[in-house]
């Protein structure tokens, strides 16, 4: 899995098949990815609207700071990994902490 890949072009493309699907994600998020695929984008994944934009959005519920690999393992492995991680210091969440448990749908589109 290639991060940027990931909010650039994987993400958009599974939201415009599955956009019941998104929706019931119910949730808007900002990722601050660092590391060598690292950015930052905005997701939205509601009833209304759903969409993947780059950049910072200072609305989003859950705002969330991880590294590149970390946010692989994340999104793709055990949906338990984001306790691990937090714990670790190396997940940092900011907002509502019951949407970081549906991250991982967002792959699974």
């Amino acid at each position: 899995m290639n991060v940027q890949r990931f909010f650039n072009e994987d993400l958009p493309a599974a939201l415009r098949r599955n956009p019941a699907g998104a929706a019931e994600i119910g949730g808007t998020y900002q990722f601050r990815i660092s590391g060598p695929e690292g950015g930052e984008w905005w997701v939205e994944v509601t009833r209304t609207k759903t969409g993947v934009w780059p950049g910072y959005w200072p609305g989003a519920q859950c705002e969330l700071a991880i590294d590149s690999a970390d946010f692989k393992s994340l999104v793709t492995g055990d949906p338990n990994i984001a306790d691990a991680l937090a714990t670790a210091g190396r997940l940092v969440v900011m907002g509502s902490q019951s949407l970081v448990a549906r991250v991982g749908q967002l792959s699974r589109l």
